[in-house]
């Protein structure tokens, strides 16, 4: 079921516009989207609606002029306790290290709320809420904003920086991982496991790149082009977006199983005394490509994905993808 409203106040007097968005989104059921429509910057509403809605409100920018511009306002439930562990982390990636520490999946299951993630672990919400809170005090800088980011951009972020690092570290990380086994196979041979294990598992994230750089990314580029010029487009031949969110969301899962697994087999990332220099250098690779795929992960599955499902719909409806 569609979830989007849609207000053109284009045709509106000026004077009169914010009322009528403010009517239009106060009509709106928590959960719901209005996506406006005007030919100036509507910045000025942004800042009236904070003054008047307080944190009611999710906002995003999906057309920056110069002619037209188009924002998607979501109205929040007031109860912060429905809010995802997905866009929680979305809007303050620094949340995302809580999480973690915790072992709670907020890359492959973001879409329950703090609670449901809390009694799944059996974890106290009211301490794991305060952990998250004291983020913003403790880390000095907000952590960066991605779900702000146009869509085209953000598939070349991911390609450049995170589909690049995958294809440059991974074959380094497994050579050295063998080597490193070999060298410390007698008192040691739970390196060798890592190595089978991030071997599979970097293997995956490879194949994932090329699929994704061949097929999805350009369908989501061009799906972002048409959007903002209001163009038609002809559906993917893959089918819609949703349709390869589920695929991703299952190897997600598969990859971070596997980390699991290293980061136990390694004990955090902790050489064994005596060990060889090789499998020092190794854990600290490890360490970082673990925190480079929750990233990479998370932009793909809680926020570039998603989006592109919220703009291949609006598309839809308005009778913009053709078959």
């Amino acid at each position: 079921m569609d979830t989007h409203e849609i207000i053109d106040v284009r045709a509106i007097e000026p004077g009169l516009r914010h009322a009528a968005i403010f009517e239009k989104f106060d009509s709106l059921n928590p959960g719901r989207v209005l996506v406006i429509r005007d030919d100036h910057d509507p910045g000025s509403f942004y800042d009236d609606l904070q003054a008047k809605r307080g944190a009611a409100f999710q906002w995003e920018t999906l057309k920056n002029g110069p002619l037209i511009w188009q924002i998607k306002v979501i109205k929040k439930d007031t109860n912060e306790d429905q809010e995802t562990i997905g866009s929680i982390v979305s809007l303050d990636y620094r949340k995302a290290r809580v999480l973690k520490s915790l072992d709670i999946d907020f890359i492959c299951n973001g879409n329950r709320t703090l609670q449901q993630a809390c009694d799944e672990k059996k974890l106290p919400y009211i301490d794991v809420r305060q952990l998250l809170f004291k983020t913003d005090s403790v880390e000095p800088d907000k952590g960066t904003n991605y779900s702000n980011w146009d869509l085209a951009f953000l598939t070349k972020y991911i390609i450049e920086f995170h589909h690049r690092f995958v294809s440059m570290q991974t074959g380094f990380i497994t050579s050295l991982a063998y080597k490193a086994a070999e060298s410390d196979r007698v008192h040691h041979p739970e390196i060798k496991r890592v190595a089978d294990l991030f071997a599979g598992t970097g293997r995956t994230l490879e194949l994932k790149g090329i699929k994704e750089e061949r097929t999805w990314f350009p369908y989501i580029t061009a799906l972002c082009a048409a959007y903002k010029n209001e163009t038609t487009i002809r559906e993917a031949d893959f089918g819609p977006v949703s349709g390869f969110l589920h695929l991703t969301q299952a190897e997600g899962r598969k990859v971070l199983e596997d980390f699991r697994l290293i980061r136990q087999q390694t004990n955090d990332y902790t050489a064994p005394a005596y060990t060889s220099n090789a499998c020092a250098i190794l854990y600290k690779l490890l360490a970082a490509y673990e925190e480079d795929i929750y990233l990479h992960l998370h932009l793909e599955n809680n926020i570039l994905f998603p989006k592109a499902i919220e703009m291949e719909a609006l598309m839809r409806s308005g009778g913009l993808i053709t078959r």
